[in-house]
């Protein structure tokens, strides 16, 4: 199913699709990781080879300006009516991190001629310079939930400070991820029945959403992240990570468990 490429192999979401979506949910960042998976799991060197692939078109699709990596959320960018550059899970930097993470799994050193862990760093970066949690505009933040928003970055950041062996780089990152807990807790609507979360979409009126509860979009994604930013703050690096099907590579073995 793949579309061979000047840089490698690309994934649109359907053959017939006409815009693509290069990021980790919905386009090649993502199938890319799975193949680098997989291979490592079934031992099919060509799954791997296949992930290498995608991920020199997922760099060739991007800038790597100012340290970081940023992939466009939509090619052609016309075809939505979004933000040119997101930092989520779905469509940034974020969950396009775990694309390098997963290559690093699979015994991948370097794609395109630049270190996988390198590549997984400057993800980190452009989220870290990017503004968020801030609302800076409209339509530029108006999210937090896991796939979206403000969780998901939180999440992926504790995964890098579980998974880096650099003191000074995972202070960095975990000071990160609690902007985002505390952002969390600002945002939270409480009553006697409990918590929940307002997303915002600019282009209606009013902007304010009724709260979800799911676990993209919703009060349980952000309630397992705030969960484990807890358990992490009391016990340490050392807290262990419950396994998740799409990220559970990004950590060390040693802190997997199936178990909360």
């Amino acid at each position: 199913m793949a579309d061979r490429t000047p840089a490698g192999l690309d994934w649109g979401i359907a053959a017939d699709t006409e815009w693509r979506a290069p990021n980790y949910s919905h386009g090649t960042a993502g199938v890319a990781a799975a193949l680098a998976v997989a291979g490592a799991a079934l031992h099919r060197p060509d799954f791997v080879e296949a992930a290498v692939e995608g991920a020199r078109h997922v760099l060739a699709m991007g800038s790597l300006e100012d340290g970081g990596f940023i992939v466009p959320h939509t090619i052609p960018p016309s075809k939505r009516e979004v933000e040119p550059v997101t930092y989520t899970w779905c469509h940034g930097p974020a969950g396009t991190s775990h694309l390098f993470a997963a290559l690093s799994y699979a015994g991948v050193a370097e794609v395109a001629g630049h270190d996988v862990g390198e590549l997984r760093d400057r993800c980190l970066t452009s989220i870290l310079t990017s503004g968020v949690p801030r609302r800076l505009r409209p339509g530029f933040w108006d999210n937090d939930g896991r796939c979206c928003g403000t969780a998901g970055v939180g999440d992926i950041l504790l995964d890098a400070v579980q998974d880096c062996e650099d003191p000074g780089k995972a202070e960095t990152l975990l000071r990160a991820a609690r902007v985002m807990g505390d952002a969390l807790a600002e945002r939270a609507v409480r009553d006697e029945d409990g918590a929940r979360w307002r997303f915002l979409e600019h282009r209606e009126d009013p902007p304010l959403l009724p709260p979800g509860t799911a676990w993209m979009q919703g009060a349980a994604g952000i309630a397992a992240y705030l969960l484990r930013l807890a358990r992490f703050l009391e016990t340490g690096p050392d807290a262990p990570v419950v396994d998740r099907p799409d990220q559970w590579w990004a950590v060390p073995a040693r802190l997997r468990s199936t178990a909360a």
